[in-house]
Formats: structure tokens, C-alpha cells, sequence
């Protein structure tokens, strides 16, 4: 799941940035050969900016605190059907048994198939079940995740007027950086401040 987060960010600093560079080609396409020429000049002026994905995921509160949710649910649930599933088994041990001793009627043998076979097939369903609405559950949160990050960092680079914003962390592609051009503070100090509402709530009370 950090993979595919860590993946998620890089397509977000990649757009965030994006639409300047393809606005800067545009306009050197638009001005001919004499934006040739002015192209090298203007490389020097770029204000460039970084922030490490894995430290936004390891200290952005929310983000934690719905993921060790869901990880507690995950093994909630995966207890209780491993519970059911042994519950199955000795089901199927006794019914076994009986048959082998003779107890059971054959028509009573071909019921106590279907009984434990439609038990089976509800412990499956459930099981699928509980793990689409996980799936559902971490996706939602990673969407949630991508618009507040995107959200913040459209913001910040208005508002600080970086040309880019790069993703440095394992596997993003970049090297090497200036620790002075991190920039994960700020938009860790924003993603953790409270939402307006529970603010205003506290104020009121």
C-alpha cells in the first residue's frame, strides 16, 4: 500500500507542475526562432522545491490514524472468520465421523452435505465480501489522500511561486537534493492543522 501511495504522489507533483512546463514549451513554440535563443537564459530562474513522500505518509496524523483503523478492522475481521472457518472444520470432522459409523440415514448423509456446503459457500461469500469492503475502504482513503495533498501543494506553489515541486524518496527518480529546498514541513504543518469546522466547534464551546 506505501508503494502505491508513494505512486500516487509522484503523479500529483508531476501534474502540479506540469501545466508550466507545457505552458513554457507553448510559448517558446508560439515565438519562433528568436524564443530559440532565449531558451538557455531563462533555465537559471526556475525555483524548484522538493518534499520526501515517505515522511509525509510516516507524520501526517490523519493519514495514520485512519490507516491503523483499517488495519485493526482488517485483523478484527480476519480473526473472526478464521473463528468460523476452524467452527466449519470441526463440522465437517463430526459429520465425517458420523458417517463412518454409521449414524446418519443416506438421506440424512445428502442433508448434512448440502447444510455444510451452503455453510461453505456463505463463509466464501463472506469472506470476499469483507475484503472488497476493505479494498473499497483504503481506496476511498487514498483518494482522499491524493485531493488534500494535490489541494495543498497547488496552493503552496501559488503562493511561494515554485516552478516545481519534485518528489524525492526510494524510487522517485531523483538522486540527489539540497536538504534547503525541502519543503515537507510546510505541507506537513498543513495537513495536520484541523479542519475549520472542528476549529470553530472548539471555539464555540
Amino acid at each position: 500500500m506505501k508503494t502505491n501511495i508513494a505512486l500516487i504522489l509522484s503523479s500529483i507533483l508531476l501534474i502540479a507542475v506540469g501545466y508550466l512546463f507545457f505552458a513554457q514549451n507553448q510559448g517558446g513554440a508560439s515565438s519562433g526562432k528568436a524564443a530559440v535563443t532565449a531558451t538557455p537564459a531563462s533555465s537559471g530562474s526556475l525555483n524548484i522545491v522538493f518534499v520526501n513522500s515517505d515522511t509525509l505518509l510516516e507524520k501526517y496524523i490523519f493519514y495514520q490514524d485512519k490507516v491503523n483503523a483499517l488495519d485493526l478492522k482488517s485483523k478484527d475481521a480476519e480473526t473472526a472468520l478464521q473463528a468460523r472457518g476452524r467452527a466449519l472444520e470441526r463440522e465437517f470432522l463430526q459429520a465425517q465421523q458420523k458417517v463412518q459409523q454409521g449414524l446418519l440415514a443416506p438421506n440424512q448423509v445428502q442433508q448434512e452435505e448440502q447444510r455444510l456446503m451452503q455453510k461453505q459457500q456463505s463463509l466464501v461469500a463472506e469472506q470476499e465480501k469483507v475484503g472488497k469492503q476493505l479494498m473499497d475502504e483504503r481506496q476511498k482513503l487514498l483518494t482522499e489522500l491524493e485531493k488534500q495533498v494535490k489541494d495543498i501543494l497547488e496552493a503552496v506553489r501559488k503562493e511561494k511561486g515554485y516552478d516545481y515541486i519534485l518528489n524525492y524518496g526510494p524510487g522517485t527518480g531523483v538522486l540527489m537534493v539540497n536538504d534547503s529546498l525541502d519543503i515537507t514541513p510546510l505541507v506537513l504543518e498543513r495537513l495536520n492543522q484541523p479542519a475549520p469546522a472542528a476549529t470553530e466547534g472548539k471555539k464555540a464551546n
